[in-house]
């Protein structure tokens, strides 16, 4: 049986194996019982087992008194603004995000439309792990509310949240052409409806919201191989691909090239700090090409630990002009604290309309670090024997160990942490060259293999 995985994203698991309807029914109650006036949005990707999970969802809500607002398929951060918008007490999504289509799981949000932070989302889960769910008897039960007008509402609220911070005129007058890959997930909820707003033509690619993933959920450019091949045939202007709950935005060049979900949230920050003053906020994983545009642009970078929520309680307590995660995640707080791919694709189509030049040479303008991503099945044993080896043997380079182990040289650096998603290790490098990169990453490769020899 697989693991059901938990952190500040929430849970994750394999549909039928470690997520069950009574996964969904305890977890759903149990953050009811952290919401004082519960009231509570519920909302969901495309995934197969997407509706199933949701009874399941509002069974636990109803349980505990909850009146709830059903939004139906919508991007995470759709869902996020409307908790909000509704005067919720918080929501819950039905999503696993990037994980593939077998997968599913449940993101948490407050009132506010943030992810719960470590402390509440352990409120939560104390509760589970000590057996306190209750199920009491109730004078009178929640309400349950669904309507096609709610789903409805709520984009066009967030299409007119993102059209609030563009110059939507300007974009218009440039008549782009865009190829939209949403993975028939919840993205083309909004995205074409934006895209359409905004006067851009679009080439549909992945768009009918089956919930079957025809590639890869992750936008890697491994996986965008269709949406490149489109963009050239049809002489688009851009190619946008997202995730199936449409939080990571990866961009494809009018040349038909992958630029890599890592070059989304510096292409943006180009365009927001112009002129600015401020901090930017990204996680220990992403990319040295939002430290190179800080830079040119005088602002400094602050790094997290990995997670939304961890991203965003720094991005709060400093003045943040931009923040976001390396996977393509872009938070812009002007609008709401939650990485955002709408947003996103509104202020690159900003920053085209604006600059008069394609997206190619915008790229260009950042100078193309090389990064490697690897993950392996390992268990917690092997995982803390790896990382204790390389403490030791690079105990004089600078070291970050608030998530994993971050190793940092002037023009390299490898990360290896536990996922918070999935159960394994992740093991990135980036450097300026791949052959540093790659070389990094296998090293660690073998040592991991070396450990699960000896102890598995």
């Amino acid at each position: 049986m697989s693991e059901l995985t938990r952190s500040v994203a929430g849970i994750r698991g394999i549909w039928g194996d470690s997520l069950l309807p009574e996964t969904g029914v305890r977890y759903a109650a149990a953050f009811a019982m952290t919401r004082k006036n519960r009231k509570i949005l519920v909302g969901r990707d495309t995934r197969t087992s997407g509706e199933a999970l949701k009874h399941a969802v509002i069974s636990g809500l109803l349980s505990q008194g909850c009146d709830i607002v059903d939004a139906g398929v919508l991007p995470t951060p759709s869902c996020q603004l409307a908790v909000e918008e509704f005067e919720a007490d918080g929501g819950v999504i039905i999503t696993a995000s990037h994980n593939p289509g077998q997968w599913n799981g449940l993101k948490f949000v407050n009132a506010r439309g943030e992810f719960l932070n470590e402390h509440d989302f352990k409120s939560l889960v104390d509760i589970l792990d000590s057996d306190k769910i209750a199920y009491p008897a109730m004078e009178s039960s929640g309400t349950y509310k669904m309507e096609a007008s709610v789903n409805e509402r709520i984009v066009r609220s967030h299409i007119s949240h993102i059209c609030s911070v563009i110059n939507v005129d300007r974009i218009r007058k440039n008549k782009f052409k865009a190829v939209i890959d949403a993975c028939n997930g919840a993205g083309s909820r909004l995205i074409l409806p934006l895209l359409k707003e905004l006067g851009v033509e679009t080439v549909q690619l992945n768009c009918d919201e089956s919930g079957i993933f025809p590639r890869g959920a992750e936008p890697l450019p491994e996986n965008l191989g269709m949406l490149c091949d489109t963009v050239k045939k049809v002489k688009a202007d851009i190619g946008f691909a997202v995730d199936p709950d449409a939080d990571r935005l990866s961009i494809v060049s009018e040349q038909g090239a992958a630029l890599g979900e890592e070059m989304t949230l510096p292409l943006v920050a180009s365009h927001v700090i112009t002129g600015q003053s401020g901090v930017i906020v990204t996680n220990l994983s992403t990319s040295m090409a939002i430290d190179y545009v800080a830079k040119k642009h005088d602002v400094p970078v602050i790094r997290t630990k990995i997670g939304e929520a961890n991203v965003v309680s720094a991005m709060k307590e400093h003045q943040c002009i931009i923040g976001g995660e390396g996977n393509g995640g872009v938070i812009f707080p002007e609008i709401h604290f939650a990485r955002d791919s709408g947003i996103g694709i509104g202020l690159i189509l900003d920053y085209l309309s604006e600059a008069v030049r394609p997206i190619s040479d915008l790229a260009n303008d950042i100078p193309k670090y090389e990064m490697i991503k690897k993950k392996v099945d390992c268990s917690a044993e092997v995982i803390r024997k790896t990382l204790d080896h390389y403490k030791t043997r690079y105990s004089e380079e600078q070291m970050d160990e608030r998530d994993g182990l971050k190793i940092i040289w002037e023009d390299a650096w490898l990360h290896m942490r536990k996922s918070g998603t999935e159960g394994l290790l992740r093991i990135f490098a980036e450097a300026t060259d791949r052959h540093k990169a790659t070389e990094l990453v296998e090293s660690a490769l073998d040592q991991v293999s070396e450990f699960k020899k000896e102890i598995e």
